[in-house]
Order: C-alpha cells, then sequence, then structure tokens
C-alpha cells in the first residue's frame, strides 16, 4: 500500500476553524452554558443520593427516617430533571448551530470558486471539487459544535466529578481515577497514531468522486471503447485504498472508546472492592461508596465521550484542512475600483504584442499583434492545437495575457471589471452546455429582458422551433425530466442564447460542428444577422462558412502566419490555400 499522509496541523486547524465559525458562536455559547449547568447539576445530584444512603444505612434495625430519604430522593428527582431541561436546549443549540456551520462552508465554497483563476481551476480535479462541497462540508455539518460542546463539557464532568471524589474520600479517588487516567494516556497514543489516516480518507474520497465522475460523463464513449471493465479497475483500485484508510481510521476510532470502556468497568470494581474494606474498617460510610460509584460513571463516560470527541475532530480536521487550502487559493485581484464598460462600443479591438502561456514557461501565443475595424467579421482557421480557442480565452478574459494588452475601443481590458467585460460579448463556446431547467430559461439566460417573441424568434432562426413545438409543453419543456437533447441540438439551443443577447462583440468557437449541413446552412443565415454590424470572431475548422469574412487570420503555434480575404489567401497559395484545398478535396 502506498504510504499515507499524515494531517499536517491539528490544533492550529481547529483553532482556525473555531475562529471561522464564530459568526455563530453566541448560538455555540448558550448550547454549551445550558451543556455546562446540565453537567453541574448531575454533578451534585449523587451528593443528596449519598445523604439518603447513608439514612438509611442508619435506620437498619432501628428508626428510619422516612421524610428526610423522601425529601432527598424528591431533590435528587428535580436536580436531574432540571439537568434534562437544560440537555434539551443543548440539543436545540448545537446540532443547529453545526448544520448553519456547513451551511456557511458551502455558500463559501461557491462564492470562492468563482474567484479563482481559471488556470487554477484546470488544474483541479472536479470530483475533487465536489467532494469539498459534499464530504468535508458534512463533516463540518456533524462534528463542528458538536466537538466544541464536547470538549468543554467533559473536561467540566471530569474535572467536577474528580473533584467530588477526593472531597468524599481521596483513597476512592485515586482508585477510581488511576484505570481512568491510565486509559486517556493510552487512548492518546492511539488518537496520535491514527491521525494520518483521517486526512488520507478524505483525499481519496476526492479521488473516488473524481473517477465517478469520469465514468458518468464519459460513459458512451467508455462504452464504444470496451473501456468499462479497465475503469471498473481503476474505481475498484481507487474504493480498496478508500476502503483501506476508512478501515483503520474507524478501527481507531472504535478502539478508544472500547478501551475507556473497559477500565470503566475496571474503576466500577476497584472502588466496589476497596469501598467494601474501608467499610469494613470504618473508614468510610455505605453513602461515600455509592456516591464515588456514581461518579465514576461521571468521571469515565466524559473521558470517554472526549476520547470520542477528538476522535472524530480527526476526521473533522482533516475536512477543515481540506477546505481551507481551497480557500487559500489564489484568487482574483479586487476589481472594484475598475472602470465600466462603455455604453456604447464601436467594436475596435487591437491586439499588442501579446504573450500567453497556460503553463509557466511554456509559451503558446508569442508576441501577437493585430488590429480589427469595428463590425469587422474575423475568422480565425488552423490546425488543432494552434491557439484559436485560445484567443477566445484571452478576449473573454479567462486568462490573462502574461504580457502585451488586448484593448476593445482604445480601452484595455485589464481595466475594465471582468463582468463588464462579459457583457460586451455574445460567445457560442466550442463545448455547448444547458442546465436542467425549461428551454425557454436556457435561451434567455441569467436575463430578465428578453421576451418569449425574442426567445422564438431564435429558435425559428436556428432552425430548433418545429422540435420545440411539436413537444407536449412546447417552449416549457424541461431539458432534462423526459427531454434529452442531441449535440447538434445543444449547439442550437447555445447559437439561440446567443442571438437574443445582442452584444456588440461576437465570439464563434466551433459554432456549427456538431450539426448538419442542412441545419448549417439554415443557421448560417441567422449568423449573418447576427454578426451583421457588430465586431465577430468566427473560429471554424469547416472553411466553407468563413469565406465571407473581412479577415481570415492564419494561426500556428501561437502566431499569425496569414491575413487576409478568402481571394486574397487563396491567390496567395500558402498555408489558407493549403488547408482550404486538403478540406474540399477530403470531402
Amino acid at each position: 500500500m502506498e504510504k499515507v499522509q499524515k494531517a499536517k496541523r491539528f490544533w492550529p486547524t481547529f483553532f482556525r476553524l473555531c475562529g471561522y465559525i464564530g459568526k455563530y458562536k453566541w448560538r455555540i455559547a448558550l448550547g454549551v452554558i445550558a451543556s455546562v449547568i446540565s453537567s453541574v447539576l448531575v454533578l451534585l445530584a449523587p451528593q443528596y443520593i449519598k445523604e439518603a444512603t447513608d439514612l438509611i444505612s442508619d435506620g437498619i434495625g432501628g428508626r428510619m427516617d422516612m421524610g428526610a430519604i423522601t425529601g432527598l430522593m424528591l431533590t435528587t428527582v428535580a436536580v436531574y430533571a432540571a439537568s434534562a431541561v437544560f440537555r434539551a436546549i443543548t440539543q436545540y443549540y448545537i446540532p443547529t448551530s453545526s448544520e448553519l456551520n456547513a451551511n456557511l462552508v458551502r455558500v463559501d465554497l461557491i462564492w470562492k470558486i468563482q474567484r479563482i483563476p481559471q488556470r487554477i481551476l484546470d488544474r483541479m480535479s472536479v470530483g475533487d471539487i465536489m467532494s469539498r462541497f459534499s464530504n468535508d462540508s458534512d463533516q463540518i455539518r456533524r462534528l463542528s459544535a458538536e466537538s466544541i460542546n464536547g470538549i468543554v463539557t467533559s473536561t467540566v464532568m471530569v474535572a467536577g466529578a474528580f473533584g467530588m471524589m477526593l472531597a468524599i474520600d481521596w483513597k476512592l479517588a485515586v482508585v477510581a481515577a488511576a484505570p481512568v487516567l491510565l486509559g486517556m494516556g493510552m487512548s492518546a497514543l492511539v488518537i496520535r497514531a491514527s491521525q494520518r489516516y483521517f486526512k488520507d480518507q478524505a483525499r481519496e474520497m476526492g479521488a473516488l468522486n473524481g473517477v465517478v465522475e469520469e465514468s458518468f460523463y464519459g460513459l458512451e464513449v467508455m462504452d464504444a471503447y470496451n473501456a468499462l471493465p479497465g475503469y471498473g479497475r481503476k474505481f475498484r483500485a481507487t474504493t480498496d485504498r478508500l476502503y483501506v484508510s476508512a478501515f483503520r481510521s474507524r478501527f481507531f476510532s472504535e478502539v478508544v472508546p472500547r478501551m475507556m470502556g473497559f477500565v470503566g468497568n475496571l474503576s466500577y470494581g476497584l472502588v466496589c472492592i476497596v469501598g467494601s474494606m474501608l467499610i469494613l474498617g470504618g473508614e468510610v460510610r455505605y453513602g461515600a461508596v455509592v456516591a464515588v460509584l456514581i461518579y465514576v460513571r461521571e468521571f469515565s463516560q466524559p473521558l470517554e465521550r472526549l476520547s470520542n470527541t477528538i476522535s472524530g475532530m480527526q476526521s473533522m480536521v482533516a475536512s477543515a484542512e481540506r477546505l481551507f487550502e481551497f480557500f487559500d487559493l489564489e484568487e482574483l485581484p479586487d476589481e472594484s475600483s475598475k472602470r465600466l464598460a462603455p455604453l456604447e462600443v464601436r467594436g475596435e479591438v487591437e491586439f499588442r504584442d501579446v504573450h500567453f502561456s497556460y503553463v509557466p514557461g511554456t509559451e503558446c501565443i508569442h508576441g501577437m499583434s493585430l488590429r480589427i475595424d469595428p463590425g469587422q467579421t474575423v475568422a480565425i482557421v488552423g490546425p488543432t492545437g494552434a491557439g484559436k480557442t485560445t484567443l477566445a480565452n484571452l478576449l473573454m478574459r479567462f486568462y490573462e495575457v502574461d504580457s502585451g494588452s488586448i484593448l476593445v475601443d482604445g480601452i484595455d481590458l485589464r481595466d475594465i471589471r471582468t463582468d463588464q467585460v462579459r457583457e460586451m460579448f455574445s460567445v457560442v463556446l466550442q463545448d455547448t452546455w444547458v442546465f436542467k431547467g425549461t428551454i425557454r430559461e436556457n435561451i434567455a439566460f441569467n436575463r430578465t429582458d428578453i421576451s418569449d417573441g425574442e426567445v422564438r424568434e431564435a429558435c425559428a432562426a436556428v432552425g430548433l422551433d418545429p422540435f420545440i413545438e411539436a413537444l407536449p409543453d412546447g417552449y416549457d419543456t424541461v431539458i432534462g425530466e423526459g427531454l434529452s437533447l442531441s449535440v447538434g441540438q445543444k449547439q442550437q439551443v447555445s447559437i439561440a442564447r446567443a442571438l437574443v443577447r445582442r452584444s456588440p462583440l461576437i465570439i464563434l468557437d466551433e459554432a456549427t460542428s456538431s450539426v448538419d449541413i442542412l441545419t448549417e446552412t439554415l443557421i448560417q443565415d441567422s449568423m449573418d444577422r447576427l454578426v451583421e454590424g457588430r465586431t465577430s470572431f468566427v473560429i471554424a475548422h469547416r472553411l466553407s462558412t468563413i469565406r465571407g469574412a473581412d479577415l481570415i487570420l492564419v494561426v500556428d503555434s501561437g502566431e499569425v502566419v496569414e491575413a487576409g480575404t478568402h481571394q486574397e489567401l487563396m491567390r496567395l497559395g500558402g498555408r489558407y490555400r493549403s488547408l482550404y484545398d486538403n478540406q474540399f478535396e477530403t470531402e
């Protein structure tokens, strides 16, 4: 088995978590205070039982003071009842605080993921990110407030029970406490040794989620290539590693309470034996032994709960470490002081000596400089991996340039807030995306000013209207509930979404790559209307769709190697002519 990692910083992470969930500190404090009061009342009750026991012992063979005994018993019941009331208060505040803490984590996660640069997210597994939203936040939900309450309350109970036993008889106190304290020392060693397995368990759960996510989204491809058995073995290997780490963490979690249960029973036995001897020697009375026996339970059980709490905290802290690692990732810079986009964008775009690399030291755009006039349709062509989609990513500021600048109407895009930059563009990306919702909601996505008529007009323009009208619920049909769109239909929805947006700049990244020739011809007419009067960037492999472009850029290895109209590039007889002839010869 591979070597597992030990949790890096237990107590610093725990204290940071306490500060993080401090938003609900008053709720947690109320729950802890109620729990402490309940514990103090529990510690007082054996004193009344002790006195009642001594009265009963004194009354054996003589006159029994039933009035006093009854009064003490009623007092004991009242004390335990009051303790139960405060315990109920604790049971309200502590679990609800944990639920609120988990909700706080999830909200912060969703906000954080929006502020992380795309280049960092690209290096992370989707399954691992989802594991932080589900498994790690669930550990906070189950254990955050409970751990704080468990530590405080158990400490009060242990100290109070031991103090009460000392007040009754120091010999009985030592006999009762020695085995339990020995067990605690052994438990501490076990907990220290098991700490690393909880961290490993959280990591392997993230890896398992990643494998499941890959398997689900690539199911058809794996099935077509008979790769399912291989992925089954990969899943089995991952789940085997998860099993080992989960087994070890759970094993050690169970060892501690079993060990404390054993030493607790041992304390009971020793107190009975030693207590009997002290009674026979006249050193203590029956009530003292009875009270100490009760205090043994109130001493050992809190220690057992404390051990369980610390054991559970291993898992919680391991999850908190992963959450804080995510929260500590680099964020996009603050843009509150940046300017808004101009109210009217003419659409002049300029690249000035742009350099860019996805991986530092491996540049994929090399000093690109070009200028596009307002309203021009610019087609970008070239071999796979030449950097075509990268240009679209830089225009939308999904990534930032390493050096140089990209300007719109003479304004550097980095001087404009990112959300304002995105408002300047309508975009159809290479990877189509629809969400679970009605067709109307998917097309009018994130816009409330789009009418039903505009939605229908856009769908008619891309040839999707007849299909939608044939559905039982028409435009109110929910995608994902009995309706599964083909890849081509998803692309039509994406194009219709761009049509209704009416932004001054347009990016079409392989916008018709997944539709048939007849549908493409229909869409092309609507695309011509879409780009009319707007600066547009069309990334295409089908060169027949961009012959009417005002400017065609041939990109290779991150550089513009040719530029011109279709006719000019054909006459040039260079790279574009070769691409065009090869494509139509193949067709």
